[in-house]
C-alpha cells in the first residue's frame, strides 16, 4: 500500500464541505460519476443556497430534483435527500451528534437515515467525522477480491476483511488510494497488469500468468497455413 500511496497523492474531496454536504453528496453519489455527483451537489447550493437540513426539510421533491438532476436517478433521490434533511432538522438528534456516537451506534443511526446504507454510512463516519472505518465501493471490493483478502463478496465480509488488514489510521486514506488504483490501472475489463508497482504481489495476477497460454489448434487432415 505504500508504493500505491506514493503513486496517487490523496485528493480530500471532502475539504471545504460540512458534514451534511458530506453526507448529501455521498447519496448523490450512487449509480454515477464523481462528476455528475458535483455538479449535483452544485445544484444544490444554487437553488437553495446552503445545503443545510433545515432548508432542503421544507423544499419540495420537485425543487431538489430539478436541482440535482445531472447527478441522475434525481426522481429516487430527491424524496431520499428531504427525508435525510426531516430526520436531522432539530430538536431531533443532530448530524454532528451522531457522528460523536461510539462507532458502532454512530453507524446504526446513519443506516437508519432513508437511503442511507452501509456504505453511505461508512463513508460519512470515514470521511466527515475521521473515524475509522474502510468505505467498500465496487473499484476496492474487486481489488480485495484480486488480492485475496476474502472469498467473500457481501459488503460486511469485504469491509471486515479490511479492517483487519489495515491500521486504524490509515483507513480513510488507503480506502482513496485503492479507488484512485481501481480507476486508472486494476480496472474491471482489461486491467492494465503490465503498468501496476505491485502486480508482482497481487494473487489474480500470479494465477493470470500461471496459466498455460492458449495455442490455435491444428486443422484435421493437414498442416496449419504459415
Amino acid at each position: 500500500m505504500r508504493i500505491l500511496a506514493s503513486r496517487y497523492p490523496v485528493e480530500d474531496w471532502t475539504r471545504g464541505m460540512t458534514n451534511f454536504e458530506v453526507l448529501i453528496s455521498t447519496v448523490l453519489s450512487q449509480s454515477t460519476t464523481a462528476a455528475n455527483e458535483r455538479r449535483g451537489l452544485d445544484g444544490l447550493r444554487l437553488r437553495f443556497g446552503a445545503i443545510s437540513p433545515e432548508r432542503l426539510a421544507v423544499a419540495s421533491d420537485g425543487e431538489i430534483a430539478k436541482a440535482i438532476w445531472h447527478a441522475g436517478l434525481a426522481r429516487q433521490k430527491a424524496p431520499r435527500i428531504r427525508a435525510i434533511a426531516q430526520a436531522l432538522r432539530g430538536p431531533r438528534r443532530t448530524l454532528d451528534e451522531i457522528l460523536g456516537l461510539p462507532i458502532e451506534q454512530a453507524r446504526a443511526a446513519l443506516m437508519a437515515l432513508p437511503g442511507v446504507g452501509p456504505k453511505t454510512a461508512d463513508v460519512v463516519l470515514a470521511m466527515a467525522a475521521g473515524r475509522p472505518t474502510f468505505p467498500v465501493d465496487t473499484h476496492i471490493a474487486r481489488i480485495a477480491g484480486r488480492w485475496e483478502l476474502t472469498r467473500k463478496r457481501d459488503y460486511e465480509s469485504v469491509r471486515s476483511a479490511l479492517e483487519r488488514w489495515t491500521p486504524a489510521s490509515k483507513r480513510r486514506n488507503w480506502h482513496l488510494v485503492l479507488i484512485a488504483h481501481g480507476r486508472v490501472l486494476c480496472k474491471a475489463r482489461n486491467p492494465r497488469c503490465a503498468a501496476c508497482p505491485v502486480r508482482q504481489d497481487c494473487d489474480w495476477y500470479r494465477r493470470q500468468r500461471a496459466r498455460p497460454r492458449r495455442v490455435g489448434l491444428k486443422s484435421r487432415g493437414g498442416p496449419t497455413k504459415g
